[in-house]
């Protein structure tokens, strides 16, 4: 399929697909989701936490739920949605509440949830208009929205060889389609549409238009423990670091 023919509906129905077919295995295959990454997490939920003005969460693209599992005891409500109603049955026990459902349209009421996040699913979107308008129909005022590991694309076309070289060793597609057969190289291609780097500056610009004060940070950490232990958890400029992290604080009503 050439890329110029893609429309948003076909990269979502690539990634209910192909979540759907590894529903069952998907951490295991990804083989980064470690306790230290856990740990990691748990601590930036906390700190959010504390911003919140209370206690409920949603999680975009909740997948296996690691977010959800993280914030367990932080949260009083803990509501995963994810377009693969398969991998939602499959870590059922990772949230209070799962539901099927498109970030472009979520099914909540206007000023639902305290704080929405967002890991590591921002590069499978084809845009970012549906999230960031529905995050601020759908987050309370003086809520807070958390998105983590995405990659930049300014480290990417700094960083280009090194990212290649990354990638023939974590070799993530060969993984996922020796799991299922229905993992084509195509629809693993539509999954990853936005695989050489989200543009963060245009994402900031959104958020801001929306109404939301935005802090960014650049780091590594959670890529490979060798990486954790040298440049850790160390902010860098952009272009310096592969992942994006976002603190975005909705207005006072």
């Amino acid at each position: 399929m050439e890329r110029l023919k893609v429309t948003e509906n076909h990269v979502k129905a690539a990634n209910r697909q192909f979540y759907d077919a590894v529903a069952d295995q998907y951490e295991e295959i990804d083989g980064r989701r470690s306790s230290t990454l856990e740990t990691w997490l748990r601590m930036n939920l906390t700190v959010i936490r504390k911003r919140a003005p209370g206690g409920s969460l949603l999680d975009i693209g909740t997948g296996s739920g690691l977010v959800t599992r993280c914030a367990g005891g932080l949260f009083v409500l803990r509501v995963g949605i994810d377009l693969s109603s398969r991998i939602l049955v499959a870590n059922r026990n990772a949230f209070d509440f799962g539901v099927t459902a498109d970030v472009g349209g979520l099914p909540f009421a206007d000023k639902s949830f305290d704080v929405i996040t967002c890991f590591a699913v921002l590069h499978h979107l084809y845009a970012f208009e549906g999230l960031v308008s529905e995050v601020a129909r759908v987050l309370k005022p003086g809520g807070v929205f958390y998105s983590d590991h995405d990659l930049d694309v300014s480290f990417s076309r700094r960083f280009r060889p090194l990212l290649l070289l990354y990638r023939r060793f974590h070799n993530a597609e060969s993984k996922y389609r020796k799991a299922s057969d229905e993992i084509t190289q195509e629809l693993y291609n539509l999954t990853e549409w936005q695989e050489n780097g989200i543009d963060s500056l245009d994402l900031i610009r959104s958020f801001q238009r929306a109404g939301f004060s935005v802090e960014t940070k650049f780091h590594w950490f959670g890529l490979t423990p060798a990486l954790d232990r040298v440049l850790g958890t160390t902010p860098l400029g952009r272009g310096w670091a592969p992942l994006l992290s976002i603190v975005a604080i909705g207005g006072k009503a």
